[in-house]
């Protein structure tokens, strides 16, 4: 166990709390964590539809664009080489215009290319995180997946992989993991990674 993700600190809201202002002091102490002692640190999380500026949901989908664009670079310029990225974070789709986060409450969708059942807006996301972070392990990331959205994980994975997304892994909280034996957790597990291929 010699990994470390911060539960929030590295998150956009965290860091960019006014715009063009970024504050790493947090994500920094974990980030040096694993630096001083030998251990992996892996980036949580770059696009999600919660923890998001309090400003960016009064933005244009230009704006919005503008501002994901400069929140990017300025992770790319303070964080280099990282080595693992939750690039996007519970994107499911759960419903008509409902998903696993607040997406809708901004214009993210929009501007990251938008989503007619397509998920584009995740395959921009991964392209943008490739461009930035070449060697980087490009993870997608979700809650859930084990037991309720085991079946529609998958498929958004595969979907934005057709698209050409560069996802290098799938993420999974686990927080459905509660109640379920060995067994159910390794025949989820296998499922999972026999559906994705990663």
């Amino acid at each position: 166990w010699n990994q470390i993700t911060a539960e929030n600190e590295c998150k956009w809201g965290s860091i960019e709390g006014t715009r063009g202002t970024y504050n790493f002091t947090g994500c920094d102490a974990a980030y040096n964590w694993a630096k001083n002692n030998g251990g992996h640190f892996k980036f949580h999380a770059l696009v999600w539809g919660s923890q998001y500026p309090s400003w960016l949901a009064s933005l244009s989908v230009a704006d919005t664009k503008t501002a994901i664009t400069a929140w990017f670079d300025a992770v790319v310029k303070h964080y280099p080489n990282l080595e693992m990225i939750d690039v996007v974070n519970e994107a499911i789709r759960t419903g008509t215009n409902t998903y696993h986060s607040g997406y809708p409450n901004t214009k993210i969708i929009a501007a990251l290319g938008g989503d007619n059942n397509d998920y584009a807006f995740v395959t921009t996301a991964f392209k943008m995180a490739r461009e930035r972070w070449p060697k980087a392990i490009l993870i997608y990331n979700d809650y859930n997946t084990f037991t309720w959205q085991i079946d529609e994980g998958i498929a958004l994975v595969k979907q934005i992989k057709a698209a050409g997304a560069p996802v290098d892994a799938y993420g999974q909280q686990a927080h459905d993991l509660t109640d379920q034996d060995s067994a159910k957790v390794a025949a989820a597990l296998k499922k999972i990674h026999d559906g994705v291929g990663l």
